[in-house]
């Protein structure tokens, strides 16, 4: 059976996974992003959307109170965005302060940062709408998307 790439996305594609925080969250959901990446031609951001995932994913977990861990992935061609949500008001994600510590946490939204063209942290506006979130881009190279 020969690989070949599935055609180009002419449009945005969202897929949306929820799953409740555990200690598996993060295990999930990078799984589930890596194969939907590598399924839909995305295969070029793969590794690095599984490591932003699973500091995300991890921060949500270990930080936050939240039930459930809602997951949404946006397919665009050359670029795939990355949104987490979860319920809590009580964490400021930021990344370190200078990058350099020799402590085994604190370097998630460090290593976010470094790996994406873009992220950032959205708050409600209004109260009835309770959920932050944190978001990322990763930019496809050029010429990239084929299957890995």
């Amino acid at each position: 059976m020969s690989q070949t790439a599935p055609p180009p996305l002419k449009a945005a594609t969202t897929a949306r996974f929820v799953v409740p925080n555990s200690d598996l969250a993060p295990r999930i959901l990078r799984h589930l992003v890596t194969t939907l990446l590598v399924t839909t031609g995305h295969g070029t951001v793969a590794d690095d959307a599984r490591v932003c995932v699973s500091e995300v994913i991890t921060n949500v977990h270990r930080h936050t109170h939240t039930s459930l861990v809602y997951l949404d992935v946006t397919l665009h061609p050359g670029r795939v965005r990355v949104a987490v949500w979860d319920e809590a008001w009580d964490r400021h994600p930021a990344p370190g302060r200078d990058g350099v510590t020799h402590e085994e946490r604190g370097r998630g939204l460090l290593l976010v940062q470094r790996l994406c063209a873009e992220w950032g942290v959205t708050w409600p506006s209004n109260c009835e709408h309770s959920r932050k979130r944190v978001w990322f881009v990763l930019d496809e190279p050029a010429g990239g998307g084929g299957v890995v």
